[in-house]
């Protein structure tokens, strides 16, 4: 009879595996088949453009995407959370004048200080590649003027990222030795504009700008050869205290085991400057389509899934962070957070994030995806996007690991718009994603632990995180305890 029963159990669980994984490929390929996710991509990047958190763009935005899963019958929650600065740019002018006189073009790096009816106008000085080194050798030459930062041109990710790193040094030295402000020239060619974070974030008191790089070689061969320029910038800026804003969530809810919880991201908003489309709009459509296409579907995982389309990612991924602090009995139910948001270049697998023993596991539940033997994945850190939170808090997370495609010479920039995304990559990821997320959603195993704060600490300082933290203004969080683990 012990011998019947147990045969019993083994037949209904391989039933149920064999129902799973029918299930991740009916998804699949549904997902690489016609679905509005292109129309819909269009609706969000072409019809409301750029969404600015806090402007009304993005509160079309958060409308639309609402309506978007309501109307595909998933189940939606809105959820409020306080952002501790409106910052918008209106406008940005330049002039040059001195020796030489020309208009260049600029753009002002997020959280500038704006600048009085006329300008801030003052002489313009090269500190080369802003080594705290230039700096120290100019000395006092430095006070009240604005200083041109010279930057080679970004091509990869690793330059991407050292961007954001190099700013720390340059911004402090500046700061330390007087400077009116930081001229910033472009790292892409042909008057292409971008805006990122500045180190200090929210915390910024300095005006800082990016000026197109043919402009800023301009003014840099004739500094070079002894001419005097000076330098008139007029910032028209939003610049207000907090306010509410809002992330939004499809949600899958779960069958038997409905109280643990996979999180799956993509952030809602984006830079003004172009209209977010791989950075993220592509990405937010890949959740919303999933949401939808499980619904249609009439599939029932086992663990409850949340579609989670996050707000003011650029502004230091608050929206994420106030998920993970808004409700500890609910992060403790989270299994797995996922987020993907490095455009629309293939997805090669997945970071792990600080456990390589994830990877076989992922591995395993991917082995009948078509085209899974391409996959990579990789026990390497991110900590530039939504999954930053999760990895602080110690909640297992990845994030996909995309090839770059164009995503490096469009992002936060003008030309981040509808026709760069790679289309078919876009379908090809999105039926990845909802494979896995439906095979973690029904997995029989999915017990890694969360982490506490030494642990979490021991991955930091093992993947030498804490110059990227201190980039994107996360590190003085993480020491004081206010964002993380306890």
């Amino acid at each position: 009879m012990k011998l019947l029963i147990c045969q019993v159990i083994v037949f209904l669980l391989i039933a149920h595996a064999g129902v799973c994984q029918t299930d991740a490929i009916r998804l699949a390929t549904k997902l690489k088949s016609e679905t509005p996710i292109l129309e819909d991509l269009h609706e969000l990047c072409d019809q409301i453009g750029g969404r600015v958190t806090g402007t009304e763009p993005n509160e079309k935005s958060v409308l639309w995407t609402k309506n978007k899963l309501e109307e595909a019958g998933v189940k939606t929650l809105v959820e409020d959370f306080e952002m501790p600065r409106k910052w918008v740019e209106k406008s940005a002018k330049a002039r040059v004048s001195g020796d030489v006189r020309f208009r260049p073009k600029i753009a002002s790096r997020a959280f500038s200080t704006g600048t009085p009816e006329g300008g801030l106008e003052a002489e313009l000085i090269l500190v080369g590649d802003g080594s705290r080194e230039a700096f120290e050798n100019l000395g006092d030459a430095v006070e009240g003027k604005f200083v041109l930062v010279r930057t080679p041109v970004m091509t990869d990710l690793n330059e991407l990222f050292l961007e954001y790193i190099n700013a720390v040094e340059i911004e402090s030295s500046a700061k330390e030795f007087g400077a009116l402000g930081i001229i910033y020239m472009s790292s892409r060619e042909k008057k292409l504009l971008y805006r990122h974070l500045t180190s200090y974030g929210i915390q910024n008191d300095m005006p800082m700008v990016v000026m197109a790089r043919d402009d800023a070689t301009r003014c840099e061969r004739l500094l070079v050869r002894g001419k005097k320029l000076k330098l008139n910038i007029e910032l028209d800026l939003v610049d207000e205290g907090a306010y509410m804003s809002q992330n939004v969530f499809g949600i899958i809810p779960g069958t038997d085991l409905a109280d643990e919880l996979l999180v799956f991201g993509a952030h809602l908003d984006s830079w003004g400057l172009g209209t977010g489309a791989n950075d993220n709009g592509a990405n937010v459509n890949m959740m919303i389509d999933i949401a939808r296409q499980m619904t249609a579907l009439n599939i029932k995982p086992r663990r409850t899934i949340m579609f989670a389309l996050w707000n003011g990612e650029e502004q230091g991924m608050l929206g994420s962070y106030a998920f993970t602090i808004k409700d500890e009995k609910r992060l403790a139910k989270v299994k797995m957070a996922l987020s993907i948001d490095i455009g629309s270049g293939l997805i090669d697998g997945f970071f792990t994030n600080g456990r390589p023993e994830m990877i076989p596991y992922i591995e395993a539940l991917l082995k009948d995806f078509d085209g899974a033997e391409k996959l990579e994945h990789t026990d390497a850190c991110i900590v530039g996007t939504d999954n930053y939170d999760f990895l602080a808090q110690g909640v297992p997370n990845l994030v996909g690991k995309h090839h770059v495609h164009n995503y490096c010479s469009d992002y936060h920039s003008e030309s981040d718009t509808y026709d760069k995304v790679n289309k078919a990559n876009l379908k090809q990821n999105t039926a990845l994603v909802g494979y896995l997320a439906l095979q973690l959603a029904n997995s029989e195993e999915l017990n890694f632990e969360r982490q506490d704060r030494p642990t979490v600490q021991k991955i930091i300082d093992k993947y030498e995180l804490e110059s990227g933290m201190t980039a994107l203004c996360l590190w003085k969080g993480w020491l004081d305890g206010s964002r993380g683990v306890k």
